[in-house]
């Protein structure tokens, strides 16, 4: 006994369905930019950058990049015990936090950092709404940047800038 056959109709609709399903997976924010390649500048473009980055990629970034702020997010107790070379410290935690966030410059690139990555993803939403253009999360935080096998320092903070 023959089945019966669905109408083309069926076959379109369900290929015009997954088409746009695929299409709308593929325009997340995560996939604006490469995530081996970090943008160079976003000012001349006038886009604005808020996405996670990896050790590897924090790496490059500070290399190349000589007017980033490294930001160290975490309680005081934690900076002690080990934190990057070179980064400013400002405790997430505290009441003060997000005016003095506000008061960096704007027109630097920031990249943030916690110990595993929620409290500096959280610090980066802030500064993005506050209207910063280009803002990094390190994933992972310091535990991934020290289980990577990274340099750890136990130097003073660098100062943080505030804009002019």
């Amino acid at each position: 006994m023959d089945q019966p056959r669905a109408p083309f109709s069926f076959y379109a609709a369900t290929l015009t369905v997954i088409l746009a399903l695929i299409s709308i997976e593929g325009t997340g924010c995560s996939s604006a930019a490469s995530p081996s390649a970090p943008k160079e500048s976003t000012e001349n473009q006038g886009e604005k950058v808020a996405r996670d980055i990896s050790d590897v990629e924090l790496t490059d970034l500070m290399a190349q990049r000589s007017d980033l702020l490294l930001i160290d997010v975490r309680t005081s107790q934690e900076w002690d015990a080990g934190h990057i070379e070179g980064a400013c410290f400002l405790d997430f935690l505290e009441d003060d936090f997000k005016s003095r966030a506000e008061a960096l410059p704007k027109d630097r690139p920031i990249a943030l950092y916690c110990a595993a990555g929620g409290r500096s993803e959280d610090a980066m939403k802030l500064l993005a709404k506050a209207g910063f253009a280009e803002l990094y999360n390190l994933r992972n935080g310091f535990y991934g940047w020290e289980d990577a096998g990274r340099t750890v320092s136990n130097a003073d903070p660098v100062a943080l800038p505030t804009k002019d």
